[in-house]
C-alpha cells in the first residue's frame, strides 16, 4: 500500500470513460476545422502568387498542399492511433514519449504542445469576435468602436475563457453536449456554403462583388497587378507555391490527434479510438480539399485580367504586397464566408442571409474551444498525476469528474493568447515597450505555435518507431497495430514528413525564417521557444528531484502505464 502511494498521486485517475466514438470524432474535427481553413487558401495565395494558367491540372496550389500534407497527417495518425490503442490514458503523447523514449523529453515536448494549445485557446476566444466584426458590415451592422479596440477584444476574449472554462468544470459530458451544438449548427450551414459555391456563375459572382463592395471585380484584380502581383508571380513556380502553401496547410491540420489526449475518458478506447481518429482525419482532409477547390473555382470566375482573377487579387491585397487602401477600394476580406456572401448577393439573397454566414464564421471558430480545453487540461493533468507538476493540478472533482485545477491553469495561460490576438500591448492598446510587444503580438513569439506542434508530433512519431523495440510486450498486446516492420516503416515516413514540416517552419520567410533573421524582433519566436524549453526542463528537474527527496519512485512510475 505504501509503495502504491509513492508512485502515482492515487490508485485511480478519477476521470471516467464517458466519451463515445461520435464525440471523439467531433473533438478532432472541431479542433482542426476552425479558423485556419477559412482563410489559409487566400493567405498562401497572397504569399506566393502565380499565374492561374500554371495550375497543374487546374488544381490550386493550396489544394495540392492540402493533399500532400494530408498524407503526412494520415501516417502520423497511424502512430497516434496505434499508441493510443496500446496505452489508452489521458495525456496522449506525454504518456507515449515518457514511457517509450525518455520522461524528460516527454515532459518538455508536451510542455511545448501544451503552450501551443493553451495559447491558441486564447487566440480563438478573441477570434470569435473578430469573425463577427469582419462579417457584420456585410449584414449592415456596425459594432461599437470600444468592442473592436485592442482592450475591448481582449476583454471579450477573457469573457469567453471564463464562460467556456466554467462549463468545462462540470465535466466532459456537458462539454461534449456543448461541442455537439457548436459543431452541428455550422456543419449544417456548411452544406449551404457548398451549394453557394456549386451554383456560382461568372455573372452572379460579378454581380455579388458589385453589390457588396461597390466596384467591379476586375478593378480589384487590376489594382493587385498594378501593385506588383504579376511581377511577383513571374518569379514563382507552381511547385514553389505548393511548398509555401504546405506551411499554411500543416497549420490548418493541427489538432488532428486531439482525441488521443482524452483517451482515458473514451469508452473502449483500445478499440474505438483508432476508428474515431482515422474517421475524423479522412473527413477533415475531404472537407479541406473539396471546399477549397469549390471556393477557388467560384472566386476565379470573377475579375479575370490576364492570367489572374479575383481569387489571386484577394489573396495578394490581403496577405501579399498589396493594399486595398492604396487602391481606393473597399476591403474584401480573405475569408471563405466572404466568397459565399458574394455568391449569395449575386443571387439576390436579402442582407439578412448574411447573418447565417456570420454564424458560420463565428461558430466554426468557437467550436475549437471545447477540444482546446479538454486536450490542454489533460496534458497538465497527466504530468501532475506523474508528480512532475504540482499534485494539486491532478485534482479531480468527485461529482463532475473534471480536473478543475488543470482547467484553471489552462485558462490563465490562455489569457496571454487573448492579449496576443487582440494586440493588447501594441501602440493602439496598452503599450509597454517594444520588447513586450515583440513577444506578445498577433504574429509574435508567444504565438509561434506551429513549430511547437511540429516538434511534439515529430517526437511522438519517433516514439512510435521505437515502440516495438522498447515495449515489445505492450506492442504485441495492442489491439490495433500492423507488424513490427510495417509499423516502423509507417513511423519512419511520419518522422520524415514531420521533419519536412519542421524545416519549412524554421526556414520559410512566412514562419521563423531562421536563415535570414535580421533583428531581435524577428528572432524572438525562436528565442522564446528556447526559453520555453529551458523553463520546461527546469520545472521537470525541480519536481523530479523533489519526488526523489520525498521517496517517490519516479523510476518505477515511468516504466508503468498510469492507472485508469
Amino acid at each position: 500500500m505504501q509503495e502504491e502511494k509513492k508512485l502515482f498521486t492515487r490508485k485511480a485517475t478519477g476521470l471516467v470513460r464517458e466519451i463515445g466514438v461520435g464525440t471523439a470524432v467531433l473533438i478532432a474535427i472541431a479542433n482542426v476545422v476552425g479558423l485556419g481553413w477559412q482563410k489559409r487558401v487566400f493567405q498562401a495565395t497572397g504569399w506566393t502568387p502565380i499565374g492561374e494558367s500554371k495550375f497543374l491540372l487546374g488544381i490550386h496550389p493550396v489544394v495540392m498542399a492540402f493533399a500532400i500534407t494530408g498524407i503526412i497527417i494520415l501516417v502520423s495518425l497511424y502512430c497516434f492511433s496505434m499508441l493510443s490503442a496500446a496505452m489508452p490514458r489521458s495525456g496522449g503523447g506525454y504518456i507515449f514519449i515518457s514511457r517509450i523514449l525518455n520522461p524528460a523529453l516527454g515532459f518538455v515536448a508536451t510542455w511545448l504542445q501544451f503552450f501551443a494549445v493553451a495559447v491558441s485557446y486564447g487566440l480563438i476566444a478573441v477570434a470569435t469576435m473578430e469573425a463577427v466584426w469582419l462579417f457584420a458590415g456585410l449584414a449592415g451592422v456596425t459594432l461599437p468602436g470600444w468592442l473592436t479596440s485592442p482592450v475591448g477584444l481582449f476583454l471579450w476574449g477573457v469573457l469567453v475563457l471564463v464562460i467556456f472554462s466554467g462549463i468545462a468544470f462540470y465535466g466532459i459530458k456537458l462539454t461534449g453536449r456543448l461541442l455537439q451544438w457548436l459543431f452541428w449548427i455550422p456543419a449544417f450551414i456548411l452544406v449551404i456554403v457548398y451549394i453557394l459555391f456549386i451554383i456560382a456563375t461568372p455573372g452572379t459572382m460579378e454581380t455579388g462583388v458589385q453589390s457588396l463592395f461597390g466596384a467591379n471585380a476586375a478593378e480589384y484584380t487590376q489594382a493587385a497587378i498594378d501593385q506588383g502581383m504579376a511581377d511577383t508571380a513571374a518569379g514563382n513556380t507552381y511547385w514553389g507555391a505548393v511548398g509555401t502553401a504546405m506551411l499554411a496547410a500543416y497549420w490548418a491540420y493541427i489538432g488532428y490527434a486531439a482525441a488521443s489526449f482524452v483517451a482515458g475518458e473514451v469508452k473502449e478506447a483500445h478499440k474505438s479510438l483508432p476508428k474515431a481518429m482515422f474517421t475524423s482525419g479522412l473527413v477533415i482532409i475531404g472537407i479541406y480539399m473539396t471546399i477549397s477547390t469549390l471556393m477557388a473555382r467560384a472566386a476565379m470566375m470573377a475579375g479575370s485580367v490576364g492570367d489572374f482573377s479575383l481569387m489571386s487579387a484577394i489573396g495578394y491585397l490581403n496577405f501579399g504586397g498589396g493594399s486595398f487602401a492604396d487602391a481606393g477600394l473597399a476591403k474584401i476580406g480573405g475569408w471563405m464566408p466572404v466568397i459565399g456572401a458574394i455568391s449569395a448577393a449575386g443571387r439576390g439573397f436579402v442582407p439578412a442571409f448574411m447573418w447565417i454566414l456570420i454564424l458560420f464564421a463565428a461558430l466554426w471558430v468557437a467550436n475549437d474551444i471545447p477540444p482546446f480545453i479538454l486536450t490542454s487540461s489533460r496534458m497538465i493533468f497527466a504530468m501532475a498525476f506523474d508528480r512532475v507538476l504540482p499534485d494539486k493540478l491532478a485534482k479531480v472533482n468527485e461529482k463532475w469528474h473534471s480536473p478543475v485545477n488543470a482547467i484553471i491553469f489552462v485558462s490563465l495561460v490562455a489569457i496571454f493568447g487573448c492579449a496576443a490576438e487582440a494586440d493588447l500591448f501594441g501602440k493602439s492598446g496598452i503599450y509597454l515597450g517594444e520588447f513586450i510587444h515583440s513577444i506578445i503580438n498577433p504574429g509574435g513569439a508567444i504565438v509561434a505555435t506551429d513549430i511547437w506542434d511540429a516538434i511534439f508530433f515529430l517526437v511522438v512519431c519517433i516514439a512510435a518507431f521505437y515502440f516495438p523495440i522498447k515495449k515489445p510486450d505492450i506492442f504485441e498486446r495492442s489491439p490495433f497495430r500492423a507488424g513490427k516492420t510495417v509499423t516502423q516503416i509507417i513511423a519512419a515516413l511520419a518522422i520524415i514528413g514531420n521533419l519536412i514540416a519542421l524545416w519549412v517552419f524554421a526556414t520559410n520567410e512566412h514562419a521563423w525564417n531562421l536563415l535570414n533573421i535580421d533583428s531581435l524582433r524577428a528572432a524572438m519566436p525562436f528565442l522564446f521557444t528556447i526559453f520555453l524549453i529551458a523553463l520546461g526542463l527546469g520545472i521537470y528537474l525541480y519536481y523530479s528531484n523533489k519526488a526523489k527527496a520525498t521517496g517517490v519512485e519516479l523510476t518505477t512510475i515511468f516504466t508503468e502505464i498510469p492507472p485508469d
